[in-house]
């Protein structure tokens, strides 16, 4: 597992295969939060560290593709996440 401290906002995700699916927009004890999507349909998602793969420069990569982003970590209401940039 990836030391916590070592995330930061900003950093791109990526999936196992290199897509891009996203930036952490917030980091938690236990997860991180990416969001995910364009300007009128962004989404945010809570993804558990363990999931986390490795980390390369300002760069996240996870040990899955953007299915397991969708189906297993769960997804944050808007309202109480930041909502512009």
């Amino acid at each position: 597992m990836v030391d916590r401290s070592e995330l930061h906002t900003g950093m791109t995700v990526f999936t196992h295969r290199g897509e891009k699916l996203g930036e952490v927009i917030d980091v938690t004890e236990e997860e991180l939060i990416v969001e995910r999507g364009l300007l009128f349909w962004r989404k945010d998602y809570a993804v558990p560290l363990e999931d986390v793969r490795e980390l390369v420069a300002d760069e996240v990569y996870l040990h899955h593709g953007p299915d397991s982003l969708l189906r297993a970590p769960r997804e944050i209401p808007r309202t109480s996440r930041r909502t512009t940039h």
